[in-house]
């Protein structure tokens, strides 16, 4: 059993950037951080090929802080959002680089939707995140075991996925979230990184990018949150509670 030294000192380093900008409300400096470290990802992995992509996703990110003015826009975006990830999934080789552009921003769109809401449960979302892919990475170091799909992510476990989906599931259930939303939030992590996996894959990346030794890039960092993220949204703004 070797543990990546590299990882646990990065990810160590997130972690600690992240409670500071928590604790200090550098909301603002975060975002824009997440959304120029997601731009330098695409970049880096040939998403963003021209300058026409580059001033594109730019405007979007800028503007869709202004644009969320509506409790129904960003259920019409993510409707979208859905129905473009569907349609690379089955149709993988079609516009797949634009389509994936779109999606990244649309995504990039739920966590300014998600602080605009509350600042706090953009937080809680991240620290889930990385909370559940710590415990499938050691869990996945202690056990090991066979893999779930390694044409797709050479070194996802079924022992970590498993034991790190069920302390995430407890964990929600304990702080109150129903038995059935806590279940399908944990599934969507592992959802979301299979599906940052697929799109990797079938463009020949290991990682987006290598700015984050032993972690790859941000959009790697990201990736389990895909699906959590919008569930979340999908509830906050059609005025749901997930909690009893």
């Amino acid at each position: 059993m070797v543990f990546d030294l590299n990882r646990i000192i990065i990810g160590s380093l997130i972690l600690i950037f992240c409670v500071i900008s928590f604790l200090f409300k550098f909301d603002y400096l975060f975002l824009v951080i997440i959304s120029a470290l997601s731009i330098y990802d695409l970049y880096k992995s040939n998403f963003i090929k021209k300058y026409f992509d580059f001033i594109f996703f730019i405007l979007f990110v800028l503007s869709s802080y202004f644009i969320i003015i509506s409790d129904y826009y960003i259920n019409y975006l993510n409707i979208i959002l859905i129905f473009l990830t569907f349609f690379t999934l089955i149709k993988p080789n079609i516009y797949q680089k634009r389509l994936f552009l779109i999606i990244i921003l649309l995504f990039l769109n739920n966590f300014y939707s998600i602080f605009l809401y509350n600042r706090n449960l953009l937080y809680f979302i991240v620290f889930i995140s990385f909370y559940n892919d710590s415990f499938a990475y050691l869990f996945g170091k202690i056990i090991k075991g066979p893999l779930i799909i390694p044409s797709i992510s050479p070194k996802k476990t079924w022992s970590g996925t498993i034991f790190s989906s069920l302390i995430t599931c407890i964990t929600l259930y304990l702080l109150d979230y129903p038995l059935l939303i806590s279940i399908i939030l944990s599934v969507s992590l592992f959802l979301g990184d299979i599906f940052f996996s697929y799109i990797k894959r079938i463009n020949n990346l290991k990682d987006f990018s290598n700015i984050l030794k032993g972690h790859g890039g941000v959009l790697d960092r990201l990736d389990s949150m895909f699906f959590f993220i919008i569930i979340i949204n999908y509830y906050l703004w059609n005025h749901i509670s997930l909690k009893f």
